[in-house]
C-alpha cells in the first residue's frame, strides 16, 4: 500500500509544502547574531523501515506530513532554525539495516548542531482500547541533565496534545499514567556503567550530548484516534502544530512580527 500512495501524497506534499514549507531559513544567527535555538525533526520510519500500516493509514506517510506541519508553525516564531531528517521518503541512510537508519537520523542532527532533536511516531497496539499520546524522553542516567531537560519539554509537548483532545497513553512504563515515559536497555550500558537508554536514536543523542524525544501522538490501531487524528491532513496539521506549540512554550520563543 505504500508504494501505491507514495506517487499520490509525493504530489499532495509538493502542492502543500512549494510556497512554504522549503522557504526555511537555515541560519542559526539572528539579524543581533544570537545564535537561535536549532531544532531538528525527524519523521520516524520511511520507505524502507516501514512503521504501522491500518487499512489506509501508513505511519511513515503521516510522520512526514506532522513533521512539515510542525517546521512550518515553528518558523513562525523568532529565535528558532528547524531542519529535518528526511523530505522525502527515503531513509536518510539508504540502508536496510535499521540501526544504520537510527544512527544516520541522530548524525544528521548532531551536524545540525542541534539543540534538541524531536522524532514523531504514531503508535500500534493488539488490544483496541490502547489510546492517546505519550512523549519517551532520555533516562537520568550517565548525563541526568539531558533527562531533565526532556523532561520539562516532554511534558509542554504533552500538554499540547493533551489541549487538543488525546488523551494520555496508560502505557506501562508511563509512572503513573502520566504520559512521560523513560526506559532502559536491559544489557546495555554507558560509559559510567549505567543502563542506556533502551531507543537507539535516544541513546546516541545522549551520547553525542543533546536529548533526543520520542513523540507518539496516537494509536492507528484505536477507532476514535484513527478518525478523530490519523485520517486527513488537517488532522495531521493540529498534531504538528500542538508539537510547535509546546516546543515553542519550552523556549520561551516569540511569534514573528506580522
Amino acid at each position: 500500500m505504500f508504494y501505491k500512495m507514495k506517487n499520490l501524497v509525493s504530489l499532495l506534499l509538493c502542492l502543500i509544502t512549494a510556497l512554504t514549507f522549503f522557504a526555511a531559513n537555515y541560519s542559526v544567527v539572528d539579524a543581533k547574531g544570537k545564535k537561535n535555538i536549532v531544532v531538528v525533526l525527524d519523521p520516524g520510519h520511511d520507505s524502507i523501515h516501514n512503521g504501522c500500516q491500518v487499512e489506509n493509514f501508513d505511519e511513515a506517510i503521516a510522520n512526514l506530513y506532522i513533521a512539515y506541519y510542525c517546521k512550518q508553525e515553528l518558523e513562525k516564531y523568532d529565535g528558532v532554525t528547524v531542519y529535518m531528517t528526511r523530505y522525502g521518503f527515503d531513509s536518510p541512510s539508504g540502508d536496510f539495516v535499521k540501526s544504520n537508519d537510527l544512527a544516520a537520523r541522530v548524525n544528521i542532527a548532531k551536524s545540525a548542531n542541534a539543540d534538541v532533536m524531536i522524532s514523531l511516531h504514531n503508535d500500534y497496539s493488539d488490544n483496541p482500547s490502547d489510546c492517546g499520546a505519550k512523549v519517551i524522553i532520555p533516562n537520568p542516567n550517565f548525563k541526568p541533565e539531558i533527562c531533565a531537560k526532556g523532561q520539562a519539554l516532554g511534558q509542554t509537548i504533552l500538554s499540547s496534545l493533551t489541549n487538543i483532545g488525546l488523551r494520555i497513553d496508560n502505557w506501562r512504563y508511563c509512572p503513573n499514567g502520566t504520559g512521560i515515559v523513560t526506559r532502559d536497555a536491559e544489557n546495555s550500558f554507558y560509559p559510567d556503567g549505567s543502563a542506556k537508554d533502551y531507543y537507539a536514536i535516544i541513546n546516541r543523542a545522549k551520547t553525542f550530548g543533546f536529548p533526543c524525544l520520542i513523540v507518539e501522538h496516537a494509536y492507528c490501531s484505536n477507532f476514535l484516534d484513527k478518525n478523530n487524528y490519523l485520517s486527513t491532513t488537517a488532522q495531521y496539521q493540529a498534531l504538528g502544530t500542538a508539537d510547535a506549540t509546546g516546543i515553542a512554550k519550552y523556549y520561551g520563543l516569540k511569534l514573528k512580527p506580522q
